[in-house]
């Protein structure tokens, strides 16, 4: 291309390089010409591309030699072999921070799914949307709060307020009528997660909506060429620890939590002693949805906010329940934790293909459930069948 080129911008009266422009049809008839416009010093000297390649196969880019000292080739050795192993450890600890990071945020997820579905036995498709409800409701707040600490402050707090309420109205409108009808409550609850899906492409659109982290959250910490964890993954495992302190305060020094224990573990006995099963199943599935609504908003720091991003989790969180222990926190916590280092030791090993990733990851579950139907840690009372 070079070549035609050049003899193109060099025609002078009919010919190029002393060559006439009608005999340049063929390759001969054009390097004479190019050959000509070198010696007139109108373009410089051509390199054919065989050329080339013969020099650079001739040339020696590096030598290659015996070690003659036995010591300097093992001290050769041992150095390469302990790059080696540091390099591992750093890949398996940036993997386990990797895996701890995606442990919190199915834990935030499903903390909630767990109450409701270990209290009462609720099939909750609506969760998701719960989700969705908590991170609107941080991206409302920052259109009015342009101080995204002090947005992220009222966020919290207004998330669990609003999916509180909303928890609460779907369990006395809907969940109250059709408890111990599992396939109906699930019915009911999928059509409740569509309806609110449309609602909220209705009020805010098909667009991804920002909710912005404060700058303190930007960036990473990072402790070499190889592990890093980003700030906000670290305000989530912040966050997930104090929620489960919470949960646990709650459950054991609360009289919710402890009228809360006793519905879980034998409803018609809590309620010979005076305890409301209707009003602690109420407060209960509000607990839970308020949950959600707060993991909305840590979830939305680093994920698109759209109406259908609580459909992204909802499938983690029924299998980080069910692993652990319907309605034990601590099952929670360890299916969480299982699921989420599952996951990424599986990406790890295939990190082209995510689908295949989370195919495989169901089907360990599968197995894993197989053997263990009631999970990692088995509820006794109301889960483990009333």
């Amino acid at each position: 291309a070079a070549l035609l080129a050049a003899l193109g911008e060099n025609i002078e009266g009919g010919s190029v390089g002393g060559v006439p422009v009608a005999q340049l049809g063929t390759d001969a008839a054009r390097d004479r010409a190019y050959a000509g416009l070198v010696a007139d010093g109108k373009a410089p000297a051509f390199i054919p591309e065989t050329a080339i390649d013969q020099a650079l196969n001739a040339h020696s880019f590096y030598d290659s030699y015996v070690e003659p000292s036995a010591a300097v080739t093992d001290a050769a050795q041992e150095a390469l072999s302990h790059i080696a192993r540091n390099v591992g450890i750093n890949q398996m600890l940036d993997l386990s921070l990797d895996g701890l990071s995606l442990a919190s945020i199915y834990f935030l997820a499903a903390i909630g799914l767990a109450i409701t579905f270990g209290v009462m036995g609720v099939i909750n498709m609506a969760h998701g949307e719960f989700i969705m409800m908590g991170a609107y409701t941080g991206y409302v707040v920052q259109l009015f709060i342009p101080n995204y600490t002090v947005s992220i402050i009222v966020a919290l707090p207004l998330a669990f307020a609003v999916t509180f309420a909303a928890g609460v109205a779907m369990e006395r409108l809907v969940i109250r009528w059709l408890y111990s009808r599992p396939l109906e409550t699930l019915l009911a609850t999928f059509g409740i997660s569509i309806a609110l899906q449309q609602l909220a492409k209705n009020i805010f659109g098909t667009q991804a909506r920002p909710l912005t982290a404060p700058g303190w959250l930007n960036g990473a910490w990072v402790m070499n060429d190889v592990v890093s964890i980003s700030y906000i993954r670290i305000a989530i495992f912040v966050l997930a620890l104090l929620f489960l302190g919470l949960f646990l305060f709650i459950m054991k020094r609360t009289r919710l939590g402890l009228e809360t224990r006793a519905v879980t573990q034998n409803p018609r006995m809590a309620a010979s002693m005076g305890i409301n099963p209707d009003k602690v199943n109420m407060l209960t599935f509000g607990l839970g949805s308020g949950i959600a609504g707060i993991a909305g908003v840590a979830i939305g720091l680093f994920a698109q906010v759209t109406s259908e991003m609580g459909q992204g989790y909802i499938v983690q969180s029924f299998m980080t329940v069910v692993v652990g222990g319907v309605g034990n926190i601590w099952g929670t916590l360890l299916g969480a934790t299982m699921i989420g280092f599952l996951q990424k030791g599986i990406e790890w090993f295939n990190p082209s293909n995510t689908l295949a990733a989370q195919t495989y990851m169901i089907v360990f579950i599968i197995i894993f459930i197989q053997f263990r139907p009631r999970g990692i840690i088995a509820l006794k009372g109301r889960a483990a069948g009333d």
